[in-house]
């Protein structure tokens, strides 16, 4: 097994920053998350997660996921992207993921209470609004 695929199959269980997931949360990633993780081409890693399907390594799936976007206005909208499993770890790491998805409203809840103890219920109040 390459190096590069060993580094996509890692980055597929979702273990980074000290044990916590990143913006998407748990897996499955698609090539972009993958990238964003080890580094790379969107391109390449998209061909390499195509080729690890075909061999079984990883197991593809269509999820939605919020994206920017600026068409028809500025916003965020689902589009549909293939996400990824490592099939090896697949049980285990879809487990995970549904504690982390299932304490999603008490995570915000937390983050809120904290953010109201640094910053106080007016804090955006005061801040200018409109253009410059």
């Amino acid at each position: 097994m390459t190096e590069n695929k060993r580094q996509i199959l890692e980055a597929l269980r979702g273990w980074y920053h000290n044990g916590e997931y990143f913006e998407y949360g748990p897996p499955p990633y698609c090539a972009a998350d993958v990238v964003m993780l080890i580094g790379g081409n969107v391109r390449n890693t998209s061909r390499t997660l195509q080729l690890m399907e075909d061999q079984g390594l990883v197991k593809s799936e269509t999820i939605m996921r919020d994206q920017a976007c600026e068409v028809p206005k500025f916003g965020h909208y689902p589009r549909p992207v293939t996400g990824y499993w490592r099939v090896e770890t697949m049980a285990e790491d879809q487990a995970r993921a549904k504690i982390w998805r299932d304490a999603s409203k008490e995570r915000s809840e937390r983050a809120f209470e904290k953010m109201m103890s640094l910053f106080g219920p007016y804090a955006c109040m005061n801040q200018p609004q409109g253009g410059t």
